[in-house]
C-alpha cells in the first residue's frame, strides 16, 4: 500500500520504512498533546517526502473515532451491577446496558476486521509471535464454544467472538494511535468509571454498597454497585499502575507513554488518588498484593543507589511500624487472635489459611474440569455451573481450562511465559507492571478474559502486541 493510497488513515504503508512509523506516532500525539510537550515525546525531525498525511484530514477523523470506541468500551464493559453475591448468580439478558456492551463490541469488533484487512501494521501486530498466540486462543475459545453447555451455548459463542473482535480492535488501535494515545484513551474510559462507582457508593449507599457474609450471621459493606469489589478494585489497581507508568515512564521510543506537560502529569496524580481510594474502599487484600508487586516491578530500575535504598529502609520501616500499631491497638502479639482480626474480615485465621476459600473453590472447580477437560463448559459458564458460593474459579489457568479445555490451558500457559520472560523484563514501564500483574493476580482471580473485555483485558493484549510495533519501526 502506498502513502498516497485510498486508506491513508491507518497511516502503515510498508514502503516507507521507518520515518513514516515515526511519523504516524507524530501526528497522532499531536492531537492528545498539542503543546511543546510533543517534542519532549519524539524528539525527531519530520521526515520528507511521501510520508503519511497529518492527522487534520480523515486520519484525524479516524483517530478520534478509535479514541472514542477505546473509551467508552473501557466505561461500560466493567459495568455489572451488584449489591450481594446473590447478583452473580444472574444470567445475561438484553437489557440497555447489555446493548449498549453489545453495540460498543459490534463497532469495535468492525473497525478491527476492516483495520485487518486495510492496515499493514496491523497485520503486523497479529503476525508476531504473541498476536498468533492470541489468535490461537482466540480460535480454541471459538470452536470449544461449539460444545459449550446447553444451558450457557449462545453467551459463550457470543463471549468467544467478542474476544476475537476486541484482539483485532486492539491491533488496530495500536497500529492507529500508537501506545500513548491508546493508553491515555483507556485511562479516560476507566476513570469515568470509577467516578460513577463513587457516585453510587457515595450518594445512592443501597445501590453502591456490596454486602458480603462473612459467616453466617455477619456482613461486611465493601464498595459496589458496578461490579463486584475484586473487580472493581482489580480494574482501579490496573489504572492506577498505567497511570504511574505514564507519569514516571520513558518518552524516547514508539512505544513508550511516558508524558511531561505538567497538566498531564496533574490529571495522573488525581487519577492515581482516585484508583487508591477505590482500591481501600473495595477492601480487596488480593488486588492490593498483587498491586504491590506489579508496582514493586514497575519501579524496579529506579531502585538502584541512594533512592532505592532508602526506599527500601522506608518500605521496612512501614512494614514494623504496621506491626507495632496492631500489637499495640490489640494489646496482644501480631500472631494473636485479636491481632489476626485486625487484617481479616471475620477475624477467623483459617480466612488466611484456606486464602479466603479459594482452596475449597478450586478443588471444586478441579473436580468439574476433570468431567469436560476437551472442551470444558463455555466461556462466562462458571456462575451456571459451580457452587453458589464459587462464582468463579479464581484462578486464571483453572478460568481458562473450565471455559475451553486442556489445549487452551496450554496455550495460556505459553502466554504466561512469554509474559514472564519478554514482558516482565521489558524495559518499557508499562509493559512489565501490567504483565506482572496479570501474572500475580492470576493466581488467585479469573483477572482477565471476560465476556466484554474490560481495562485489563485491554491492556494485557496491548502489553503483548506493542513490542511488534517497535520492532517493525527497526526493520
Amino acid at each position: 500500500m502506498s502513502p498516497s493510497s485510498s486508506q491513508p488513515t491507518f497511516a502503515s504503508p510498508d514502503s516507507a520504512g521507518p520515518d513514516s512509523v515515526v511519523a504516524s506516532q507524530v501526528a497522532a500525539d499531536a492531537v492528545a498533546f498539542p503543546d511543546d510537550d510533543i517534542d519532549a515525546v519524539h524528539p525527531v525531525d519530520p521526515p520528507s517526502g511521501n510520508g503519511p498525511r497529518s492527522s487534520s484530514d480523515g486520519g484525524g477523523f479516524l483517530h478520534a473515532i478509535v479514541f472514542v470506541v477505546v473509551m467508552l468500551a473501557m466505561f461500560i464493559n466493567p459495568i455489572e451491577p451488584k449489591t450481594s453475591a446473590e447478583f452473580d448468580r444472574a444470567t445475561s439478558s438484553l437489557n440497555v446496558l447489555t446493548l449498549a456492551k453489545l453495540a460498543i463490541a459490534a463497532a469495535a469488533s468492525g473497525l478491527g476486521g476492516i483495520a485487518l484487512l486495510v492496515s499493514p501494521r496491523t497485520r503486523q501486530l497479529l503476525g508476531s509471535l504473541p498476536g498468533l498466540g492470541l489468535l490461537a486462543l482466540g480460535g480454541l475459545f471459538c470452536i470449544t464454544s461449539l460444545f459449550a453447555i446447553q444451558s450457557n451455548a449462545m453467551i459463550s459463542r457470543a463471549s468467544a467472538l467478542i474476544f476475537v473482535g476486541y484482539l483485532l480492535f486492539t491491533a488496530m488501535a495500536l497500529a492507529t494511535l500508537g501506545p500513548r494515545r491508546m493508553l491515555a484513551a483507556i485511562v479516560a474510559g476507566t476513570s469515568l468509571y470509577m467516578l460513577v462507582t463513587w457516585g453510587l457508593f457515595v450518594l445512592v449507599p443501597e445501590m453502591g454498597t456490596f454486602e458480603e457474609y462473612i459467616s453466617a450471621t455477619e456482613t461486611v459493606q465493601r464498595m459496589g454497585g458496578t461490579g463486584h469489589p475484586n473487580n472493581i478494585a482489580k480494574t482501579a489497581i490496573a489504572i492506577g499502575l498505567v497511570s504511574v507508568a505514564m507519569y514516571l515512564g520513558r518518552t524516547n521510543s514508539l512505544i513508550s507513554v511516558g508524558v511531561r506537560g505538567p497538566w498531564q502529569r496533574l490529571v495522573l496524580i488525581a487519577i492515581m488518588v482516585l484508583a487508591a481510594a477505590t482500591v481501600v474502599a473495595t477492601l480487596s487484600r488480593t488486588a492490593m498484593l498483587a498491586g504491590m508487586a506489579a508496582g514493586g516491578v514497575l519501579l524496579i530500575d529506579r531502585l538502584y543507589g541512594r533512592g532505592g535504598l532508602a526506599l527500601g529502609i522506608i518500605g521496612i520501616a512501614s512494614a514494623a511500624g504496621l506491626v507495632l500499631a496492631i500489637s499495640l491497638f490489640t494489646g496482644e502479639g501480631p500472631f494473636s487472635e485479636s491481632a489476626v482480626s485486625a487484617v481479616t474480615k471475620s477475624g477467623d485465621v483459617e480466612e488466611l489459611t484456606s486464602l479466603t476459600g479459594r482452596t475449597t473453590i478450586w478443588e471444586e472447580a478441579i473436580g468439574l474440569i476433570a468431567l469436560r477437560p476437551l472442551t470444558g463448559y463455555g466461556m462466562d459458564s462458571a456462575a451456571s455451573v459451580m457452587s453458589r458460593e464459587a462464582t468463579g474459579t479464581h484462578n486464571l489457568l483453572l478460568h481458562v481450562t473450565f471455559s475451553a479445555g486442556v489445549f487452551a490451558c496450554l496455550l495460556m500457559l505459553l502466554m504466561l511465559g512469554w509474559s514472564l520472560v519478554f514482558g516482565a523484563t521489558s524495559p518499557q514501564e508499562w509493559i512489565r507492571t501490567v504483565l506482572t500483574y496479570v501474572l500475580v493476580s492470576g493466581l488467585v482471580e479469573d483477572t482477565i478474559i471476560e465476556s466484554f473485555p474490560t481495562t485489563l483485558t485491554i491492556l494485557w493484549m496491548a502489553a503483548l502486541l506493542a513490542p511488534a510495533l517497535a520492532g517493525r519501526s527497526q526493520s
